[in-house]
């Protein structure tokens, strides 16, 4: 069977070779779970696990294309020359997993289940479990905290359920045929500019509602491939009474 990405399993080993932790618990729990990851990258490039295992483990795969893969916070602001000239074995480590990862395109099962094996050690070891690894990871969490608000607040997803989208036009209204060409040049150039809304109007007129419904049409443009832009709902009085 042709072994994607070959030299993966032997860069893993000269990282790992002389790496002796410094009599700490968290460094010795990175090196016995780093020892166990190349372990893991081994039994399935020699076929020693069962083939059946390895295809389960193949299935999990998520390219780091669909899922972006989050650069680790170790290694934000230092270059490779730093990371290199530090005598700091799980920099280096961080570094090249989070390389592999972003750089290994595997098409085959073996090399998908190895790509498997070293994303989920990624994520527990390196990122840690309770943080997010990848993009992917911060759009489930986005998520899950808009249900949880829509599911605490009753009254607003009532009204959403309910809601009515509003009509209008994306260029002020003129009732002059002659004025045709201005009203499209201006609405060229405001497509083209940055977009943005700002909402007026008296308590309970409802923007909050208006916001919310946005969120959701946007959720559902982004669910859809019709947009890469992850809507982000911020409630600024839950903010500010939170900071009170």
């Amino acid at each position: 069977t042709v072994i994607e990405n070959p030299k993966l399993s032997h860069l893993f080993y000269e990282q790992l070779r002389s790496w002796k932790p410094n009599n700490s618990s968290k460094g010795d729990e990175l090196k016995q779970a780093s020892d166990e990851t190349l372990m893991k990258v081994n039994d399935i490039i020699c076929e020693w696990i069962d083939a059946k295992e390895i295809k389960k483990i193949a299935n999990r795969y998520k390219s780091h294309s669909e899922i972006r893969i989050l650069k680790p916070p170790q290694l934000k602001g230092i270059n490779e020359e730093e990371i290199n000239a530090k005598n700091d074995i799980p920099l280096k480590l961080t570094k090249f997993v989070y390389d592999q990862l972003c750089k290994f395109n595997p098409k085959e099962m073996k090399g998908k289940a190895i790509y498997v094996i070293l994303f989920e050690y990624f994520k527990r070891y390196i990122i840690g479990e309770m943080n997010p690894a990848s993009c992917a990871d911060v759009i489930s969490l986005l998520k899950e905290s808009r249900r949880q608000e829509l599911e605490e607040d009753t009254t607003m997803l009532q009204a959403l359920e309910m809601y009515i989208p509003l009509q209008a036009n994306n260029y002020p209204y003129i009732d002059n045929d002659d004025d045709k060409n201005k009203k499209e040049e201006k609405k060229d150039e405001q497509q083209n500019q940055q977009k943005a809304i700002i909402l007026q109007g008296k308590s309970g007129s409802g923007k909050s509602l208006f916001c919310r419904h946005l969120e959701e049409t946007l959720w559902e443009s982004y669910i859809s491939d019709q947009t890469t832009s992850v809507p982000v709902y911020i409630s600024l009085p839950k903010c500010y009474n939170e900071l009170k």
